[in-house]
């Protein structure tokens, strides 16, 4: 694994579906996972994020890991690094979202 995406998620269901939709897009996709930290959020935020995934064919592996009571972002930051397979690490807010060569810019500058 080369990438592992670490999603801390808490109440954002009106743009984690461009998030995960921006990782999705990605011109570089060998040995990228993306890992959605569930904080137990109040929203439908995980709901989008499950139906994302479920409608999903792309080569990037999707998991959601879950929470079971809300810890913070640091928490589901950390939560995300102890399931992190890859060998490099990028954090992204779930109302944010990358250029479609976001990865691809990154891994050149790496390798």
């Amino acid at each position: 694994m080369n990438i592992s995406i670490i999603i801390p998620t808490y109440n954002v269901q009106d743009y984690i579906a461009k998030c995960l939709e921006s990782i999705a897009t990605q011109t570089y996709t060998d040995g990228v996972e993306c890992l959605v930290i569930d904080d137990c959020g109040t929203d439908n935020s995980i709901a989008v994020a499950e139906q994302f995934i479920a409608d999903y064919t792309g080569p990037i592996p999707f998991q959601i890991i879950h929470h079971e009571q809300n810890k913070g972002v640091s928490a589901a930051r950390n939560t995300g690094i102890r399931q992190a397979k890859g060998k490099y690490l990028y954090f992204i807010d779930p109302d944010d979202w990358m250029t479609n060569d976001c990865l691809e810019k990154m891994m050149n500058m790496v390798t």
